[in-house]
């Protein structure tokens, strides 16, 4: 029940009573009017009949037939007041009692005596009885011992026209009553509607707008009672909630500026890390131009240039340029900071691509790949860089933690599982992505700290502690989440969900024929090495031992 409604019933049902006692009231005064009016009429009759008839007769025949002719006569001719005898000297003439207790009444009042007579079973009556006094009775003084009356006679008047004119004003009073009560309900309900619902009303709307977000509006307080101060204190409250969301808007737009740089600083501790590393790797193809190159300067100089060896050797030139500039660009396109791009990311792209810039890593330290993709993987909504930035966090981790080889295991597929602290959620298709190493695990002691910024577990100058920490971020932002075991047989597992965009479409695994590829690519570049290698004259022993560990991870992997 809304609040006019109930404030209108309440008022309604405190007035029906006052206004209805004030009815009955008017009613028993109209009654007493009435009474009083008859009461006195019958006076001034009764008055008059005795001017008339005092003194009596002292005969009682004679002063019995006189009394009982004027009594004859006013019901002959109507009267309002009819006469009866009621006594003749000690005679009574009549055996109502109610007639005989009113003219001893009114032998002791020395006058008239009137009553409104109400008995069940009989109409409402008027009765009046009249004491008569001879010529001695009237020389002496009221209320003498020695006055007695020496007749009695009796004026009845019907009393239903008051009982008739009560209940009329009843009626009218009754129509009165309702219209007032209909007058006090429309104009409660219009006052409250104007000044108590149409403000709060407002002050709802108010109330819902902030609710929605819009921290903007603002109440007039034009009104100095309770609603106004109500109004002045939510503008206050939306003050605060602007500048407190103003305030928050500050510190979340300073936390994503700092996660931003904080990230693009992972970013390029990484590639600071891998320097050393990719060095390697560009020095191998810069090792055959340079031998490629020798052999045409002694050709050249030897006069005997073969058109075809010449051909040959710049093919092999060119494709060892083309080799290096893909390794610049794979560097350059992982360090280069860009504005997030939300597309449909590729699991299985995003893992190839990691494992290719990674391959002379990987290969050197003799580790084992073991990939597991769907020929079509499940697809992610996100960011591709910062997805393939998580995937080569945890890729670095994984070898790192395999110095001298092992087995790498990588797994990308689709499951059915509840998001991470949201037990009563319904079960949701995620994309998983799982790397597995064999390396010393992670101690029980080192879990709960392993995502902490700045925490690491590596010697000095191997790592800033910001991968995982970032990883951690990335993953949260795209709604996803990372878990960490490490089984009793050793070695440190991460699993990476992501929402689905997409499910799979098929589940048969491919990753023999992984394998298969990476093993085939492995030899063909052992090929190249093979072919070219004497063209590598005055070969020092550095670049010997950059071989040595491509070679023998080949050969693992």
């Amino acid at each position: 029940m809304k609040l006019g409604t109930r404030v209108t019933v309440v008022t309604t049902l405190l007035v029906a009573p006052v206004l209805g006692a004030s009815g009955f009231a008017a009613l028993q005064l109209r009654r007493a009017d009435l009474e009083q009016d008859l009461d006195r009429q019958a006076g001034e009759v009764a008055e008059t009949l005795r001017g008339a008839l005092e003194p009596v007769s002292g005969d009682i025949e004679v002063q019995s037939r006189l009394l009982t002719e004027r009594a004859w006569m006013s019901r002959e001719r109507d009267d309002a007041f009819k006469l009866e005898v009621l006594r003749v000297g000690d005679r009574w003439q009549t055996n109502d009692q109610s007639w005989r207790v009113l003219a001893q009444a009114a032998e002791i009042e020395d006058g008239p005596v009137g009553r409104l007579l109400e008995a069940p079973g009989r109409e409402p009556a008027y009765a009046m009885a009249v004491p008569l006094q001879d010529t001695a009775g009237m020389s002496l003084p009221q209320h003498h011992p020695g006055r007695r009356p020496k007749a009695m006679i009796g004026m009845r008047r019907d009393a239903r026209y008051i009982k008739d004119a009560v209940a009329m004003t009843g009626r009218r009073i009754f129509s009165l009553f309702l219209g007032a009560l209909v007058f006090v309900v429309i104009g409660v309900e219009l006052a409250m509607r104007t000044v108590v619902a149409l403000p709060l009303r407002r002050l709802l709307e108010g109330i819902d707008a902030v609710g929605k977000g819009d921290l903007s509006r603002v109440i007039l307080a034009d009104r100095d009672d309770e609603i106004g101060t109500l109004a002045g204190r939510f503008n206050a409250m939306t003050g605060s909630l602007r500048d407190a969301h103003e305030e928050s808007e500050r510190g979340t737009q300073a936390r994503l500026s700092l996660e931003t740089r904080l990230r693009q600083s992972e970013k390029l501790a990484t590639i600071g890390q891998m320097a050393a590393e990719i060095a390697h790797e560009v020095g191998t193809p810069l090792n055959v131009i340079g031998g490629r190159a020798r052999a045409l300067g002694k050709n050249r100089a030897g006069k005997s240039a073969d058109p075809g060896e010449v051909a040959r050797n710049a093919g092999i030139i060119s494709g060892e340029v083309e080799r290096i500039t893909k390794i610049i660009r794979q560097v350059l396109d992982f360090s280069r900071q860009r504005g997030p791009t939300i597309t449909s990311v590729h699991l299985g792209s995003v893992v190839a691509e990691a494992l290719e810039f990674l391959r002379e890593i990987i290969d050197r330290q003799g580790i084992r790949t073991d990939v597991r993709v769907l020929p079509s993987p499940p697809e992610v909504p996100g960011d591709p860089d910062q997805i393939q930035q998580v995937c080569l966090n945890l890729l670095m981790n994984a070898i790192h933690a395999m110095p001298s080889g092992g087995t790498l295991r990588i797994t990308a597929e689709k499951v059915i599982r509840r998001k991470e602290g949201l037990d009563l959620a319904a079960p949701a298709p995620y994309a998983m992505l799982e790397i597995i190493d064999s390396g010393p695990g992670i101690p029980e002691t080192d879990r709960a700290k392993i995502f902490e910024p700045f925490f690491t577990t590596k010697d000095q100058g191997q790592g800033t502690g910001l991968g995982l920490a970032v990883s951690r971020g990335i993953v949260k932002d795209h709604d996803g989440w990372i878990e960490l075991d490490s089984p009793p047989e050793g070695g440190a597992v991460f699993r990476v969900y992501l929402p689905c965009a997409a499910s799979a479409t098929a589940e048969s695994w491919s990753g023999s024929e992984g394998r298969a590829g990476a093993e085939g690519e492995a030899e063909r570049e052992n090929e190249v090495d093979r072919e070219h290698e004497n063209d590598r004259g005055g070969e020092n022993p550095g670049e010997a031992a950059l071989r040595g560990p491509l070679r023998a991870g080949t050969e693992k992997g």
